[in-house]
């Protein structure tokens, strides 16, 4: 459930201490980050604009509706979901760092809102677990719809069920349960734990994307193959291709 920004900062603080202490010691540099420099970071200061947006609901120039998540508001989700591993949990533990559970539904809360707003994820990381085709889109899942309720994730699951008057509708991908922007901003509208986006701010409407496009088998077989080669996340290697064939059909309408 909801929490203070000063709660979720004192948090942070003691994490980045003991976390950036083993880091220094195993590198062998001089002594842990003073709390002045970590208060002064990017990360820090990342988490904090994320926390305004994704859960009071206030926007600065780069989060805000429309926009999409990148530079440091990027690396910082990629840094708290590395974080968000069984391993690394095991490894924080033994070095005595406190997992910082709400940065990271902070900065899961930013993104959720970012996406409700009408915005992009920097990447799509369910692609990389669930497979191509998969993956979120420009959907929300229902912990983050949770999230920008107030609500546990139980009870938005409750409120799905078709069988309600008023149900939360939801959309199979997979054998996951998805919502679309538009039923998320209706449902959400009757929520007494959300709190809208400020005021003032419009939704800047962009042409629907759907990142769930069917592909040929041969295709699908192509990447799955060279990510258990590689290691590269599906995504990334999707991207790739996708890429690649763009710049050859370009090519040869040049040469037509």
């Amino acid at each position: 459930m909801r929490f203070s920004k000063t709660d979720m900062q004192e948090q942070l603080l003691a994490f980045l201490s003991a976390y950036g202490e083993e880091i220094t010691s195993l590198i062998g540099a001089n002594g842990p980050p003073e709390p002045e420099a970590i208060r002064a970071s990017a990360l820090w200061n990342a988490v904090s604009d994320m926390y305004d947006y994704g859960t009071a609901g206030v926007p600065n120039g780069e989060l805000g509706p429309g926009n999409a998540v990148d530079g440091t508001y990027a690396r910082a989700e990629a840094f708290f979901r590395t974080l968000d591993t069984p391993a690394m949990k095991v490894y924080l533990d033994t070095c005595g760092a406190p997992f910082p559970a709400m940065a990271l539904r902070t900065v899961h809360g930013a993104i959720a809102r970012i996406v409700l707003d009408g915005g992009r994820r920097h990447r799509d990381h369910a692609m990389d677990v669930y497979g191509l085709g998969k993956g979120d889109g420009d959907d929300l899942t229902l912990p983050e719809i949770a999230l920008l309720a107030n609500m546990d994730e139980r009870s938005v699951r409750n409120a799905a069920n078709p069988r309600l008057a008023d149900p939360l509708k939801t959309r199979q991908v997979g054998n996951r349960s998805l919502v679309t922007v538009e039923e998320a901003r209706r449902w959400l509208a009757g929520r007494k734990g959300f709190v809208p986006t400020m005021s003032g701010m419009e939704y800047v409407q962009r042409p629907p994307v759907d990142f769930n496009i069917s592909v040929p088998q041969e295709f699908h077989d192509l990447v799955q193959r060279m990510a258990e080669e590689t290691g590269a996340p599906i995504s990334v290697i999707a991207m790739e291709l996708f890429l690649k064939a763009s710049e050859a059909a370009m090519g040869d309408a040049k040469k037509s």
